[in-house]
């Protein structure tokens, strides 16, 4: 364009073009101002991010250590010293034992059955231990009873003390309790007499950590 042909444009859009020339240099610095400004929050975001994460990783990590700390003395028999060996339905097996040793009673087989059932591994805790799984943390695996058993309310409560590790009623938990976790816990009643009676089933996951 030669000056004969600025000539031949109108003096209002003249000053209109070279208004707009006088702007770009601003608009180029606006833009760079807000793509430098829109970079630095995103560095922002990600720096909250990292810290936030930091943050959690290292509540998880007390969280674990505490943990860690209060199972640390834990009997790897513990499921087998102390539930295992539980005997429930007490009161009922006392009573079928007076009733069977009186002179006077008649060999009643429904009784007999009854209390050598009681008195048999058949009532006991019996858990069958699935795979074990492991992390450099700790090892854990579930604990599935092999069959029901029969309980009263006072067993329950005496089993429950036990699996959690917390003092219910007048039962107290043993020491050297490893974490333990109820998975699933059915408790159905059962239509008998005047006593109380529950069908009991369940599955624990026992959890171990490594020195």
């Amino acid at each position: 364009m030669d000056l004969s042909d600025l000539k031949s444009i109108p003096q209002q859009r003249l000053l209109l073009y070279l208004g707009l020339l006088g702007l770009l240099p601003v608009l180029v610095f606006a833009f760079l101002l807000f793509t430098k400004l829109e970079n630095l929050n995103q560095l922002e975001l990600q720096v909250e991010n990292l810290k936030f994460a930091a943050e959690l990783k290292g509540k998880k990590q007390s969280s674990n250590q505490a943990l860690s700390q209060a199972f640390n003395e834990s009997e790897h028999h513990y499921i087998d010293k102390n539930l295992e060996t539980l005997i429930f339905l007490n009161q009922e097996a006392e009573h079928l034992r007076k009733v069977t040793n009186d002179p006077n009673f008649s060999n009643n087989d429904v009784i007999r059955k009854r209390l050598d059932f009681l008195t048999s591994p058949q009532n006991r805790l019996s858990f069958v231990e699935g795979a074990v799984q492991s992390t450099p943390q700790f090892q854990e695996m579930t604990e599935t009873l092999a069959h029901p058993v029969e309980v009263d309310g006072g067993d329950v409560e005496k089993i429950l003390s036990y699996v959690e590790g917390v003092n219910i009623g007048s039962f107290q938990a043993p020491p050297g309790r490893p974490q333990i976790v109820i998975l699933e816990l059915n408790l159905n009643r059962k239509p008998t007499g005047k006593s109380e009676v529950f069908e009991l089933n369940m599955k624990l996951l026992k959890r171990e950590f490594l020195q």
